[in-house]
């Protein structure tokens, strides 16, 4: 079990333990009395926990009600969001009410953005239930939905009172989403925690699942100490971007056929070679990358074209005008922020 404290301008904590779906309210309880309850979860997720949680929720005074929606990042749009929305109204849900995201990173997005909107704010609870969202999406309070032009345009900040992430949810999980998840981790290895690509290297965690408490602690751990300095992602939080810029160019482009940790695997690939030719980077950074990727059966190229991929960095959150910051491999475990105009942006790829 592992606790890890964010201090956020609303600190909370991040619990990691397994089995404690079974006995949720005992998590929550201390922060919040038995009000009303809305859990929002997908139709991948729902058959699989949300009658557990609900009964014990019940079962500790608090009246739940369920919106359930299909499972999918084309259903994280505005669409889905206002029909949410109408719901919570629908059940007169107040202030004082909580809301608890039950799934992925889809379900917490969206979910999230819905409690930071709805009433101007109420107050919510990630509980992730997938890899990718157990390390990444479900901490720091970045909440959004898609829209047509690109990823996460529409969104806000708000942090939840609780992460609460029971391993044994990712024992359901199908391989596929276990290689997704795995591409966010191998990000936070080349945000100073070389150590964790060290780890990796000798035993790829597709084959060491055992790990995986300890590896979604160490992710969430690097996080939450770039969180406390830059929460709304003002300075050094845009490091967590690394592969980002053209991995949502790829989610894009492919109209999200690739999902999100392969993505982003691709998109470091494409950082790195670019910081090879304008960084100076050591070109066996990419060969090192490259090799533990594959070992996690992540892909390392792309066929969409580079056309594609600068004019959705024109959409991106970080592009300011005529420039964008990136976030740029410096060695194997380090990585560093970088302001190029978006013409400069096109010889990174290479």
């Amino acid at each position: 079990m592992f606790r890890i404290h964010i201090n956020a301008s609303e600190p909370y904590d991040v619990v990691i333990e397994n089995n404690s779906l079974s006995h949720i309210s005992d998590y929550i309880r201390p922060l919040k009395e038995p009000y009303r309850v809305i859990i929002v979860s997908d139709d991948n997720v729902a058959p699989l926990y949300l009658k557990m949680v609900k009964a014990n929720l019940t079962g500790a005074g608090y009246s739940v009600c369920e919106y359930v929606f299909p499972h999918g990042e084309d259903e994280k749009n505005a669409t889905r969001l206002i029909d949410l929305v109408e719901y919570m109204a629908d059940q007169s849900l107040t202030r004082k009410d909580l809301l608890i995201a039950l799934g992925g990173g889809v379900v917490g997005d969206m979910a999230g953005f819905a409690a930071a909107t709805y009433l101007r704010g109420i107050d919510y609870v990630q509980v992730p239930t997938s890899l990718l969202a157990a390390v990444d999406s479900s901490v720091g309070g970045k909440t959004a939905v898609n829209l047509k032009a690109g990823k996460n345009l529409w969104g806000a900040f708000k942090q939840p009172i609780l992460v609460l992430c029971d391993t044994t949810t990712l024992d359901t999980l199908p391989r596929k989403e276990w290689i997704n998840g795995c591409g966010e981790i191998i990000k936070y290895g080349f945000l100073d925690v070389p150590g964790l690509l060290t780890q990796l290297e000798n035993k790829p965690l597709l084959e060491n699942r055992e790990k995986a408490i300890d590896i979604i602690a160490r992710c969430v751990q690097a996080k939450a100490d770039i969180v406390e300095q830059d929460e709304r992602e003002s300075g050094v939080r845009a490091l967590l971007n690394l592969g980002h810029t053209f991995g949502h160019g790829i989610e894009k482009a492919s109209h999200f056929k690739i999902p999100h940790g392969n993505a982003v695997a691709i998109g470091m690939v494409l950082m790195a070679q670019g910081a090879v030719h304008h960084d100076n980077l050591n070109p066996t950074v990419v060969t090192k990358l490259k090799k533990l990727l594959a070992a996690h059966e992540l892909p390392t190229e792309t066929s969409i074209r580079a056309d594609e991929l600068l004019e959705a960095a024109k959409h991106d959150k970080k592009s300011q005008g005529d420039t964008i910051k990136i976030v740029v491999p410096t060695d194997y475990g380090h990585s560093k922020l970088k302001v190029v105009t978006h013409e400069e942006l096109r010889g990174y790829l290479v």
